[in-house]
């Protein structure tokens, strides 16, 4: 009986040892493909070509029903957003005006609410000075923002612009933001040739302290206008220029350009 006891054991440890094999056996074949699998995966990951960061910008993605805000009002050109303020609003331009927007809005209602641009600026951004108003509100709205660029800090972390046209997507950069009275030479439009635009430029954002002018020049700016408290009469202007799709400023044919021309 002890002995048919024994031999029950013996078979029982037996049938144990051959699973415990065959488990292991089975687990030491699987480990292999799942590190086939990992290493897979991170060189799909490594291997996918880089894009342009603006390519997955949301904010360079986003689209404005211009088909509805022309049905209001047909003076809408463009929509501008500055990321980090309220800037978030549509552009009102009308040719050789630079009076009626500053006293309506888009529904043509008496107000001091809506963002315009110079009537003597050309309303496809040719000009090689765009400049765009907006009035400094109590409330913070429309370009009381603007008057922010004046600290350094909030300069530096809120420089990209951005300004849609039912066919383009304008990525701008701040360059410079300042104080200064309201002096005509702030609105000018039109210059004799590039060497004097260069140098309008520079005396025009000259007392920025923190001013980035690229080394490689600027062909052309956005002027953003709005008022200022510092004196009287006197206006903060945040300058922007345009980048290019590898976040260098935008170079453009000035083959068209009619130099020394102005129509004011």
């Amino acid at each position: 009986m002890k002995k048919k006891v024994l031999l029950y054991i013996l078979a029982f440890a037996i049938i144990l040892i051959v699973i415990a094999a065959i488990f292991s056996n089975r687990r030491r074949k699987k480990e292999p493909e799942t590190t086939v699998e990992t290493t897979a995966t991170e060189v799909e990951t490594t291997t996918v070509p880089p894009t342009k960061a603006y390519e997955t910008d949301e904010n360079y993605k986003r689209k404005i029903d211009f088909n509805s805000l022309k049905a209001t009002n047909p003076d809408v050109i463009a929509w501008i957003y500055i990321p980090g303020t309220v800037i978030d609003y549509p552009i009102l331009w009308k040719e050789y005006d630079i009076e009626y927007y500053l006293h309506h809005d888009i529904n043509h209602k008496e107000s001091y609410y809506s963002v315009y641009m110079d009537g003597y600026s050309n309303s496809d951004f040719s000009t090689l000075n765009n400049i765009i108003y907006g009035h400094h509100m109590k409330d913070g709205q429309m370009f009381t923002d603007i008057t922010k660029f004046k600290d350094e800090n909030f300069f530096n972390e809120h420089r990209m612009i951005y300004i849609y046209t039912p066919n383009k997507t304008y990525r701008l950069r701040a360059f410079a933001a300042l104080y200064s009275d309201s002096a005509p030479e702030r609105r000018q439009t039109y210059f004799d040739d590039m060497d004097y635009f260069h140098k309008y430029v520079d005396k025009m954002t000259e007392k920025c302290k923190f001013r980035d002018i690229p080394a490689s020049g600027i062909d052309k700016i956005w002027s953003f206008i709005t008022c200022s408290y510092e004196g009287d009469d006197t206006r903060t202007i945040l300058y922007a220029y345009e980048l290019n799709d590898d976040d260098e400023p935008q170079r453009y044919d000035l083959s068209n350009i009619d130099f020394g021309a102005d129509h004011r």
